[in-house]
């Protein structure tokens, strides 16, 4: 006789299960708080609270080493200050380019600002982007391209429109370990996994721009690596304690998980359309070119489903 108890050892399954379902049909699992003047707690996050502001996630998929496939830049709006509604635009680019045309990225960002105008019935006063897999080498290019190509769709929406910019470029690891000096796990070691939530933003950070490492969560196996990052722009002058705060907040937003991750959630959301996008090429046996047209009918995204998270 088959037993109808419940596995409790699938039930972690079924979770993670259900929250991707919940997320591909408009659903949202859960919504971040934060603290407002006077005690109590409001839904939202307090950056998003402040003023209208389009929150993006900007990342690019290369094809596997010695493949000359074309790349897939993906560009992620959050439009509200839940966090809960996105908005996703996905543009194929020459093979190995890393920094996304500016002519791609202005058209992005043109559609993110339409589509948080249609949500909201106003413009954002506010743009904060975070950009995942830029080395230090390539902070001036860029500059000049990627934070230009946002001026200039602002620019292409209205005549004098100009949003505050924050630009921050996020680094895996960061080149950097960190140990506390209390005793660690193993019996007798004298130094230990640093603590979730560290944050050092000074000594070992570059004194010429605005950085910090942070590592948002425990580290499961091994020496906890944080992520390194630069701001590259911060028109509102906001400080290190919001900006980091902030940071902190997203990593624990990913939507398909109820853990902390280790990247904030904008740049998972973008990695994981542009690495759907680039595998799914790769089954539809996508000619092999060096180079594509940016409005090649193979990023052609329903419209329906540029406001789901369909990737996840």
């Amino acid at each position: 006789m088959r037993s109808l108890r419940p596995d409790f050892r699938l039930q972690g399954y079924w979770s993670n299960l259900l929250d991707k379902l919940n997320l591909k049909a408009l659903g949202t699992n859960y919504y971040p708080l934060c603290e407002v003047p006077g005690g109590g707690l409001q839904p939202g996050l307090q950056l998003l609270r402040e003023c209208p502001t389009l929150l993006l996630g900007c990342d690019v998929h290369h094809a596997a080493p010695g493949s000359s496939r074309p790349s897939y830049g993906a560009l992620v709006g959050t439009v509200d200050k839940f966090f809960s509604s996105h908005y996703t635009e996905v543009r194929a680019m020459t093979s190995r380019q890393e920094c996304i045309p500016v002519d791609d990225m202005e058209s992005m960002v043109r559609e993110q600002l339409q589509a948080f105008y249609r949500y909201n019935g106003i413009p954002p006063q506010r743009i904060i982007c975070y950009r995942d897999g830029v080395a230090h080498n390539q902070f001036e290019e860029v500059h000049e391209v990627e934070i230009h190509a946002i001026e200039r769709a602002c620019h292409a929406i209205e005549q004098g429109y100009q949003p505050q910019i924050v630009f921050i470029v996020e680094q895996k690891g960061g080149g950097a370990r960190f140990f506390t000096n209390e005793n660690g796990r193993v019996p007798g070691q004298q130094m230990g996994n640093q603590d979730p939530l560290t944050v050092v933003d000074t000594v070992v950070v570059d004194e010429s721009t605005f950085s910090f490492h942070l590592t948002p969560h425990h580290g499961m196996k091994g020496t906890s690596r944080g992520n390194l990052y630069s701001v590259l722009r911060n028109d509102p002058n906001l400080s290190s304690d919001h900006l980091q705060r902030f940071t902190s907040q997203l990593c624990h937003l990913f939507q398909r998980c109820k853990k902390i991750v280790s990247k904030v959630a904008p740049n998972y959301n973008a990695h994981l359309a542009a690495e759907m996008w680039g595998l799914k090429e790769e089954r539809e046996s996508f000619s092999d070119t060096a180079s594509v047209s940016s409005d090649a009918a193979a990023c052609d995204v329903h419209e329906r489903l540029k406001t789901r998270l369909f990737y996840t």
